[in-house]
């Protein structure tokens, strides 16, 4: 089944910033909360399990193939109010190939240790708007390569994320 990604001028303007940001959005958010708190992920659960059909489809992957996968919460210090919710996808060979440490961040955000690397590319994100706890948020969806190695993000911009231009260094 074929579906429409909704265009940016759908979205809240005061996400676009957020919505279209290449890098690092654990590094944008510690920008627009403009203090001294840091960003941390309240992880909500990780492990080892078979793909959903769109992570196995995203992801290329091969019928029987296993993915680690990790689902937080961002916040900057209070945890009853996140900003953003987010899930990681990662083949197991991908751990092999490098990756393994992105499988022990505990509380920490993954994201300023995937950007760090220069070999990682990333594809085309695509926006659309889902329900997630209990409200239409907006996510976006991209794939990040490093070499052969593909890792799938999804990012759901949630009611208390703080406001932000997108001004400052990327």
């Amino acid at each position: 089944m074929a579906y429409k990604t909704p265009s940016l001028q759908h979205a809240p303007r005061h996400l676009w910033s957020w919505l279209t940001l290449p890098a690092s959005l654990t590094a944008a958010l510690q920008r627009a909360y403009g203090d001294a708190r840091q960003v941390r992920a309240q992880v909500i659960g990780s492990g080892r399990r078979r793909p959903f059909h769109a992570e196995q489809r995203l992801l290329h992957l091969h019928r029987g193939e296993r993915i680690f996968w990790r689902e937080v919460l961002l916040h900057a210090g209070d945890p009853q109010r996140p900003a953003i919710w987010a899930m990681t996808s990662i083949p197991l060979s991908g751990l092999r190939h490098g990756l393994l440490p992105l499988a022990r961040h505990g509380s920490r955000p993954i994201g300023n240790t995937l950007f760090r690397h220069r070999r990682l590319r990333r594809s085309p994100i695509t926006l659309d708007s889902l329900p997630r706890y209990g409200e239409r948020a907006w996510r976006r969806r991209s794939i990040l390569r490093r070499g052969h190695t593909e890792v799938l993000v999804e990012e759901y911009f949630l009611p208390d994320l703080p406001r932000w231009a997108g001004r400052g260094r990327r």
